[in-house]
């Protein structure tokens, strides 16, 4: 390149590398050589003249160009602590491995380090073909622009150059010449740069290394190794001594700021070459700026000109689409009020098919008019009929107010619809209830109801009739969602119609019933379960039966109960126990039916309608059973307020008498439990429990009477023994080691105990006054196992009580036989008192009082048999009981002892008086 400021072309300084030693000439290197001399300026050294430097360009360069590197003996230094990064301070290596602050970092985040979201280029299919294309077109420029980069070839291109330069201009000696001069600077300063040794411009050019140190001070002695020389006193030698020891450093700093002087003046050289280039790209960036600048105006112009253009096209096809869409607004509105105009119509064909009862019809038209409301037509084959011509998609009515009275009018007529087919359910299903009550042998449901099952019968199958006669009518209730309305409907017929079974069997004014006023039941009248004292039970309730009334002068119910007789009450009692279980076994039935049949239609349906708010939680309220458990509630909290009016007459009932009136009652409990699965209340089995208590309460004072009454009367004569009283005593004896068959066949119910209870074949006790004792037979004694004993009446009297509290103790329940055994204790002790009592008194011997003494003493050593009879028998139920625990056997041994006193002190009266 010429040099424009000067007339003669300027040729520019080469710089020369020998080609045997390569020499680094590296950023780092150049750096160090420049922060050398930057820091440490050395002034004595000799330096270029200025002329010299001048004819190399006019370039503003100096040393300081290179930066504030400073020359540093260790690479590695860093600033700040090593502690927590070897880098130095605030450097990438502390953040990511967190060795300043561990407890608040524990690895870095996101929000630490942003992760770099990369674009996604999308390559075309040629893009392969392209980039091979681009890189051929721009090798050749790019070879050139690596040739220039590198200093070698800077070097070579210029001798390539100014030898060209020096041939093409042979014909003009002025030009020769100049390339001379030019070609004998750059020769000059390659021999230059050449003194400096490669080394100086390796990577690893460090003073640290010991083997470059010494070829940097090489041929220079520093005199490192000789000890200080002494102080002379003469002042002169010691300036002297002291300028001969710094000869070596200047030497050194000498050759070292030569070297520094000769890569400086390189560089200058170097950077003149480049400024040319520099100031001409930044000339040609103006230059595009301006380009540019101008190509956005043009553009601008251009935008302005299309938006003028284009908005009026635009409005004038706005305008046109505004009218389009008016045009078919105005038509969905004409379309929305013949939709309206189609409700009200069909609305009306509804109406008479209502009037005609046409219940399917029916609900299929309300179905498709609701679906025509709310603009449903892909469901609905009616609607897409009616709709079939329409253009438009159909439009939801819900929210219009002049819908909204006829939607109301849809809802109300599904609602009659449903509680019509409700009716008709219920009427079908009580019918099926009736005609299995009503219809009932007595006897084999009380063979039933002790055995469990009957074999020629399974109760447990279900009608399938009865299946398919429902089946249609709860697909119509499901299709008018009134499905758990006509369950809940049949629930409540249930409980009316058993509540009529008891009504049906109560005596003359058995309607009084439904006038009863609601009172709380006791506390162990509550329900459990699913049962609670605030059920439905109230209209017939029974808690004050006593004061119920049927109104006008008619008879209190609770006095119409009182009044009748033992066998007639316990046979409304067995009619209306084995009636009402049968009526439950039926519901338990239609239970299953039900919940079977209606899950068996939902699923047919496909859930079409459960999508509805009112079927949502429809599935769970299908099942009834909750509904027969509160049937069985309101039974047994009747019967029980019923046998609680009889409480006092019952207590009063002949022994047999009273556990049948117990079986009955205990089996119907059982069957309650066995068909619902729980035990639901214990009214009845409380008032059961209360019955027999108040029974062994008032017979012990009844049998103390007795015995009183009958001993006070006793003339103490021999009394006629029927043999069936042997049979009976025979079974007292025996009952020590087992339970006699015909004691505990007592609790086994027939038809013939229902209509007839066998009467005794035993004397027995009627009221305070006794009974009579049948004259049949002339055997006069009583066998008590191996002995035989006199009979007498107040015996015969003894031995059948203690039979019938033996006959209790049996059939009642366990926790009660502690209660049985004090009566039988008792009413021992008592008869041996009142006894010796009738013929012992104070001044009178026993002979004065004209009784039979040895039938007396025969008497009472017969019940002493009785005593040991009655210990073993409770001892023996103690081994099964768990817990009961029998009288003390010194009791025992003590009414013995008292019962063997009398017997003495009866045969020492009777005694004959010694000979004379």
């Amino acid at each position: 390149m010429s040099n424009t400021k000067g007339e003669e072309p300027f040729i520019r300084p080469l710089i020369k590398v020998e080609t045997e030693e390569p020499v680094n000439r590296d950023r780092d290197s150049s750096d160090v050589a420049i922060s050398q001399r930057t820091t440490t300026p050395v002034t004595s050294i000799p330096r270029r003249s200025v002329d010299s430097i001048a004819s190399l360009g006019s370039v503003a360069t100096t040393t300081t160009a290179a930066g504030n590197h400073r020359f540093t003996f260790s690479m590695d230094s860093k600033s700040g602590s090593q502690n927590y990064s070897p880098l130095g301070n605030n450097s990438i290596y502390e953040v990511i491995m967190n060795t300043r602050y561990k407890h608040w970092l524990q690895t870095p985040t996101n929000i630490d380090i942003t992760p770099v979201i990369l674009s996604k280029n999308e390559l075309a299919e040629n893009w392969n073909d392209s980039v091979t294309s681009y890189v051929n077109s721009i090798q050749d420029d790019a070879e050139t622009f690596v040739n220039r980069s590198d200093i070698r070839n800077i070097n070579r291109i210029e001798e390539m150059k100014l030898y060209q330069v020096t041939d093409d201009s042979d014909q003009d000696g002025s030009k020769r010449k100049y390339a001379d001069e030019e070609l004998s600077i750059i020769n000059e300063e390659n021999d230059a740069i050449s003194q400096v040794p490669s080394f100086y411009f390796d990577k690893s050019f460090s003073l640290d290394n010991e083997r470059i140190f010494r070829k940097v001070i090489e041929g220079i002695d520093l005199r490192l190794n000789k000890l200080s020389e002494i102080k002379s006193t003469n002042q002169q030698d010691s300036e002297a001594s002291k300028i001969q020891q710094e000869a070596p450093y200047t030497e050194l700093k000498d050759k070292l700021s030569d070297y520094l002087d000769i890569v400086e003046t390189s560089l200058v050289s170097e950077l003149s070459k480049a400024s040319p280039q520099f100031f001409y790209a930044l000339s040609e960036v103006d230059h595009i700026q301006q380009k540019v600048s101008d190509t956005v105006s043009d553009l601008d112009k251009l935008n302005i000109t299309l938006k003028d253009d284009k908005r009026k096209d635009i409005s004038e096809k706005i305008k046109h689409l505004k009218t389009i869409f008016k045009r078919k607004n105005i038509e969905k509105l004409e379309q929305g009020l013949l939709q309206v105009k189609l409700v009200l119509e069909k609305v009306e064909v509804c109406k008479s098919y209502y009037n005609k009862d046409e219940y399917d019809d029916s609900l299929g038209m309300i179905k498709s008019i609701d679906s025509l409301i709310r603009g449903n037509n892909d469901n609905d084959e009616n609607v897409a009929e009616w709709t079939k011509h329409w253009p438009y998609q159909l439009v939801d009515l819900k929210s219009v107010p002049a819908l909204i009275e006829t939607r109301e009018f849809l809802t109300n007529m599904k609602i009659e619809v449903g509680g019509k087919l409700a009716i008709q359910l219920s009427d079908i299903l009580l019918g099926d209830v009736r005609s299995h009550y009503e219809t009932i042998d007595v006897g084999k449901t009380l063979e039933r109801l002790q055995n469990g099952f009957d074999t020629k019968t399974n109760y447990t199958e279900l009608n399938p009739e009865l299946q398919e006669s429902i089946k249609e009518i709860i697909a119509k209730l499901y299709k008018c969602e009134e499905l758990a309305s006509g369950f809940n409907l049949y629930q409540n017929k249930s409980l009316t119609e058993c509540k009529n079974i008891i009504k049906e069997y109560l005596p003359s004014g058995r309607n009084a019933t439904d006038s009863m006023p609601v009172s709380t039941a006791p506390s162990s009248a509550s329900l459990t379960g699913n049962q609670k004292d605030s059920s439905p039970i109230g209209d017939t309730s029974l808690t004050d039966i006593k004061q119920s009334t049927t109104g006008g002068n008619a008879p209190k119910l609770s006095t119409l109960i009182r009044e009748q007789m033992p066998m007639e009450f316990q046979n409304m009692i067995v009619e209306i126990f084995t009636r009402c279980s049968e009526a439950i076994r039926v519901l338990f039935q239609h239970q299953k039916i039900l919940l079977d049949v209606a899950l068996n239609v939902i699923d047919a349906d496909g859930g079409e309608n459960r999508a509805s708010e009112n079927q949502h939680n429809m599935i769970t309220q299908l099942d009834i059973r909750a509904g027969i458990n509160e049937i069985i509630g309101v039974i047994q909290l009747r019967m029980g307020k019923i046998l609680a009016v009889r409480k006092e007459i019952t207590s009063t009932l002949r022994y047999d008498h009273f556990l049948q009136l117990y079986a009955i009652t205990v089996l119907f409990i059982q069957e309650c439990e066995a068909q619902s699965g729980e035990f639901l209340t214990k009214y009845l089995s409380d008032s059961l429990a209360s019955q027999i208590k108040h029974c062994i309460s008032c017979r012990d004072t009844k049998n103390t009477r007795t015995i009183q009454k009958k001993i006070e009367l006793e003339n103490w004569q021999p009394f006629i023994v029927n043999p069936s009283f042997q049979k009976d005593v025979n079974e007292i004896v025996s009952c020590v080691d087992i339970d006699p068959i015909a004691w505990t066949n007592l609790l086994h119910l027939s038809a013939n105990d229902k209509e007839n209870v066998k009467p005794e074949t035993t004397s027995k006790i009627q009221g305070d006054a006794g009974i009579d004792t049948a004259q049949s037979g002339n055997r006069k004694s009583v066998v008590v196992g191996d002995n035989t004993f006199v009979a007498s009446d107040s015996l015969l009297t003894a031995i059948t009580l203690i039979r019938e509290l033996l006959i209790l103790s049996i059939n009642l329940p366990s926790i009660y036989l502690s209660y049985f055994e004090k009566l039988c204790f008792n009413l021992l002790k008592c008869f041996n008192t009142y006894t010796i009592g009738t013929v012992t008194m104070p001044g009178r011997p026993m002979k004065s009082f004209g009784k039979n003494l040895s039938i007396m003493a025969e008497t009472l050593d017969c019940l002493a048999e009785f005593v040991g009879i009655v210990q073993r028998f409770y001892q023996r139920v103690s081994d099964t009981t768990r817990d009961f625990v029998p009288y003390d056997p010194s009791n025992y041994a003590s009414l013995l002892k008292q019962y063997h006193s009398s017997t003495e002190r009866i045969y020492a009266a009777n005694a004959p008086p010694p000979p004379t």
